[in-house]
């Protein structure tokens, strides 16, 4: 009787273990997603700290800044889906400013998981709040780059079911 009360709190145990392991597994799966989704956005934040705060145009022989937000210039436009090239990023060669990665997108695909996708957005932000979009240029700059894989859970937002997705923000200043 002994023998059997302890064969039933093993299996019991045992069970449970394999439940809590497993969960483990899942839960370390997902956080590898989310932590190569957060490296592949920081990317583009850092790709873009290294190009001017604003954009020139051309008149005559000297530059004038444009107060305008996105490409100046045809050339300077990425139209597709960008995807990495033996190049690069097409966003490497064309881009001068930080609003030119407004409306930007780039798939990246990793050897455990591909699909990333990368949309970014950039707006100019009210001086005391950075949180509040202004129409107006001002000396601030929020980009925001928002990074979904099928790899993410689904979440419920307003009672439809979507995908997650990882947005990741940075403030550049005149």
């Amino acid at each position: 009787m002994l023998a059997l009360g302890s064969l039933v709190m093993f299996a019991t145990f045992l069970g449970s273990s394999n439940k809590v392991m497993i969960g483990n597994n899942q839960l370390a799966s997902q956080n590898e997603y989310y932590i190569a989704a957060l490296s592949y956005g920081q990317s583009v934040i850092d790709e873009a700290k290294t190009k001017s705060y604003q954009g020139f145009i051309m008149v005559g022989p000297t530059k004038t800044v444009s107060l305008l937000r996105g490409t100046e210039t045809v050339g300077e436009q990425v139209s597709f889906v960008d995807t990495m090239t033996n190049k690069g990023f097409a966003s490497e060669q064309k881009f001068d400013d930080v609003d030119d990665y407004d409306g930007y997108r780039r798939r990246v695909n990793s050897p455990r998981a591909e699909g990333y996708m990368l949309l970014t957005t950039v707006n100019w932000v009210d001086d005391a709040n950075p949180n509040s979009v202004s129409v107006t240029p001002t000396d601030y700059k929020r980009m925001v780059v928002s990074v979904t894989s099928k790899f993410f859970p689904k979440i419920t937002k307003g009672g439809v079911e979507v995908q997650d997705t990882l947005k990741i923000s940075y403030i550049f200043g005149k």
